[in-house]
């Protein structure tokens, strides 16, 4: 048994009041010292809130304001615990978890042995003294009461913590902070507890059309002496493309000259993707460890916009030589319980994306390193990923934070998440964060200054990438130059690079306004832009749950979508000719989505129509992770498409020669 895969035991799950369950489950306790919750079924990875609804202890959170009855969940220490059947003894035992959110601790038939901390970190647990034996055994992993990180507002500077901050309530979703299992979760005993593999990379010469491999691995001195090797192999589905052993005294294998085809962007060619295959061996060939990594090989070089400023940025991404309009979404988690989330889930939503012809998505620095699903997913649909680090806005101070520990805990961050994925052909760069400001700029207030590689924080993430993966590229935070936002008042000033907003037009939505703005835009990139529009109206009376659903400013529309509500003096002149509330509603929900359609079409279309000036536009937000019932999003909570997704579609199909020929009004939502 070198590896024993975790989430294939069945687990049980306990709620405790916090610590009473130390003498408990040492023995040392009186009989009336309980759990106050189970024992329940759980599965990893997974949530306790999913398995706590499972067992009908918890309500569904996205129905109505149900939410607010399960934020108990977080003051409770949640103890799983699973039984280790016997095996052979061992000289080594290391318990392995992609991640385990947040804090807590591992025992070992009811003792403490090992704790955990992590900010969307791995961890390794060295249990040999107490596994090593093969007998059997019982483990639990205990959840401590969840930190106490900042929602939406606060101050960027005092970010200590880095767990996901949009689950701490964000203008998109109410507060529902998960707690359990995030990806692998495994044993590793023997040779395979002695080794380790820390990344692999893929690169490609377009000149020669030859591609090269790299993986950096690790192995005991043990291991090394007693003749154990690693085996390199790249795969073309099943053919072995080239391979190659190497001492397991070796930390760079490295197979060159490989004879590959490139992956190409969705829309402009096949994706073609390959594996890596690691192995580490004993000299009589038994395995003990064997990973595999999906990769591809792609040139990427980054161009100026064509009459862009000198001193601007470039934003012009060149693929295998071919200029490429970057288009595509905000991509926000799927659920705000986020590691119950499946593969499938993602592919529903990706492969939407993928036929509405995006080719990029902004994985937003509120949340954390997508999942290695979503990645090779990417890499299968062509689509590129743009990667935050996990800093964020606060509403009322949005500077990095500059201290040393905090610097310290981030360089880790970054070191493990650039080593984790950059053998992905579909990522395209790292990014400081999500609207990080050093404050109002001194030139243009109340517009804000985004940070640059100045400053230390963006300094300290820009040397790890450098060192990590050298040949992505690094952007301090987005939104980037010298303002955050365009005023038609500034355009042609240059001054307007990689920028945010807008965000719909608040309470009195007009489309002739809004295509006015567009028409004189002049930046180079638009990283950010929204617009509500409501989900189905009957999807809204269904998820309220009973609730008043009219008109929409009540507690409910509170709930997830204060910020997008658009209900000024037209929209209730309009509805007020309904003959009843549900009628109005529906009329609502339609105008607001035809609008949104509308809107975000003109503003896709006076983008694209002036590539090479800029390089991309990326709807803010591409999916709701909750019911809400009116946000800027263009699929909803389950996935459903507004009408917005079949005008972006229109506009993202056709080249921008076409469309510097047809007119907005020549496109129209489905």
């Amino acid at each position: 048994m070198p590896i024993l895969d975790l989430t294939a035991l069945p687990w049980t799950l306990e709620g405790w009041r916090p610590f009473t369950w130390i003498p408990a489950k040492r023995g040392e306790a009186p009989p009336c010292f309980l759990p106050d919750i189970g024992p329940v079924p759980i599965s990893f990875p997974g949530t306790v809130q999913r398995a706590l609804r499972e067992a009908e202890l918890l309500p569904d959170w996205r129905a109505g304001l149900n939410s607010l009855q399960c934020e108990w969940v977080e003051h409770r220490h949640w103890v799983a615990e699973t039984e280790l059947a016997p095996s052979a003894p061992t000289e080594k035992v290391i318990l392995e978890a992609e991640w385990l959110d947040y804090h807590g601790w591992i025992l070992v038939d009811g003792e403490i042995r090992a704790t955990f901390s992590g900010p969307m970190l791995p961890q390794r647990a060295d249990l040999t003294p107490w596994l090593g034996d093969g007998a059997p055994h019982r483990l639990a992993i205990v959840f401590d009461i969840p930190p106490e990180e900042q929602g939406q507002f606060g101050f960027t500077s005092r970010s200590r913590l880095f767990k996901p901050r949009f689950n701490y309530s964000w203008d998109w979703c109410p507060r529902f902070v998960p707690i359990g299992v995030w990806g692998r979760l495994r044993i590793l005993t023997g040779p395979s507890a002695e080794a380790y593999i820390a990344t692999a990379r893929a690169s490609w010469d377009m000149d020669s059309g030859t591609g090269a491999v790299t993986a950096r691995v690790s192995a005991s001195a043990a291991l090394a002496e007693n003749g154990f090797c690693w085996r390199l192999r790249l795969l073309d589905g099943k053919s072995a493309v080239a391979v190659q052993e190497f001492p397991a005294g070796i930390e760079w294998l490295t197979l060159t000259a490989l004879q590959v085809e490139p992956w190409q962007v969705n829309i402009h060619g096949e994706p073609r993707v390959y594996t890596v295959e690691i192995t580490l061996a004993d000299p009589s060939g038994q395995v003990y460890l064997t990973e595999t990594r999906t990769t591809g090989f792609r040139s990427i070089r980054w161009l100026p916009c064509e009459g862009a400023p000198a001193a601007a940025d470039p934003w012009i991404c060149e693929v295998n030589g071919v200029p490429v309009f970057l288009q595509g979404v905000n991509w926000t988690p799927v659920r705000v319980n986020y590691p119950d989330v499946t593969r499938e889930d993602y592919a529903r939503l990706i492969r939407q994306y993928r036929d509405m012809g995006c080719t990029l998505f902004r994985v937003w620095g509120g949340a954390f390193l997508e999942s290695e699903d979503f990645y090779e997913l990417c890499d299968r649909a062509g689509i590129l990923v743009w990667q935050e680090f996990p800093l964020s806005s606060s509403g009322i101070e949005n500077e990095p934070p500059q201290d040393e520990d905090a610097l310290n805990i981030l360089e880790a961050i970054a070191r493990s998440w650039c080593r984790r994925r950059a053998h992905h052909p579909a990522l395209l760069l790292w990014s400081g964060g999500n609207e990080l400001y050093t404050g109002p700029s001194s030139e243009y207030p109340p517009l804000q200054a985004p940070v640059t590689r100045n400053h230390p924080c963006i300094r300290r993430l820009a040397q790890v990438v450098s060192e990590e993966d050298p040949d992505r590229r690094f952007i301090p935070a987005s939104p980037s130059g010298p303002v955050d936002y365009a005023r038609e008042d500034h355009y042609g000033l240059g001054i307007h690079h990689d920028i945010h907003g807008p965000w719909g037009q608040g309470l009195e939505p007009n489309l002739e306004q809004w295509r006015q703005y567009w028409s004189a835009d002049d930046a180079l990139f638009r990283s950010e832009v929204g617009m509500p529009g409501a989900m189905e109206a009957e999807d809204i009376l269904r998820w309220a749950a009973g609730e008043c659903c009219w008109p929409p400013e009540g507690r409910y529309w509170i709930h997830t979508a204060a910020w997008w509500t658009q209900w000024g003096d037209a929209l209730r002149a309009l509805c007020g000719k309904a003959p009843d509330e549900e009628s109005a509603l529906r009329l609502y929900c339609e105008w607001t989505r035809q609008h949104q359609a509308a809107c975000y079409a003109e503003a896709a279309r006076a983008c694209k129509a002036r590539f090479p000036r800029c390089g991309g536009f990326l709807v803010w937000m591409g999916h709701d992770c909750f019911p809400c019932p009116a946000n800027n999003s263009i699929l909803d909570a389950e996935g459903k498409p507004k009408p917005a997704a079949a005008a972006l579609r229109e506009i993202f199909l056709a080249s921008p020669d076409q469309l510097r020929v047809r007119r907005q009004d020549e496109f129209s939502p489905a």
